[in-house]
C-alpha cells in the first residue's frame, strides 16, 4: 500500500465522495475514513478525541424540528440506552439517573 502526503498543497482539495463506498469509524484507540471506487482505496486515519468533539458538536448543532434530524436523533437515543444498559450495575445506575435528571429540564447539569 502506498502513502502519500496530502500537505502541504497550494490548492484547495474537494472529493465528492458521495457516490462512493465509504467506511468511518470511531472508537478510543483508532479512528477513519475510508473511501472506495471499485479497486483504489483512501484511508485517512483521525484523532480520536477530536472527532469525538466534532460528532458532539454536529449532534448539538441539528434542529429538532426536521423530520429527519428526529428521526437520527430517536436512533442516536435508543442506541444511548442500549449502551448503558451494558453497562456494569454502577456505571449504568450513575447514567441513568443524569438521564433521567436531565431528561426534562431546559438546562442540562454536569
Amino acid at each position: 500500500m502506498a502513502s502519500i502526503n496530502l500537505f502541504p498543497t497550494e490548492d484547495r482539495q474537494t472529493l465528492r465522495a458521495n457516490k462512493l463506498n465509504i467506511e468511518f469509524a470511531f472508537a478510543s484507540y483508532s479512528s477513519y475514513l475510508t473511501i472506495r471506487d471499485n479497486n483504489k482505496e483512501l484511508t485517512i486515519y483521525l484523532n480520536e478525541k477530536e472527532i469525538m468533539d466534532h460528532i458532539l458538536n454536529n449532534v448539538n448543532n441539528l434542529n429538532a424540528t426536521y423530520s429527519t434530524n428526529k428521526d437520527f436523533l430517536l436512533k442516536l437515543f435508543k442506541h444511548t440506552v442500549e449502551k448503558i444498559d451494558q453497562m456494569e450495575n454502577k456505571d449504568k445506575e450513575a447514567m441513568a439517573s443524569y438521564l433521567v435528571n436531565n431528561l426534562n429540564t431546559s438546562e442540562v447539569k454536569n
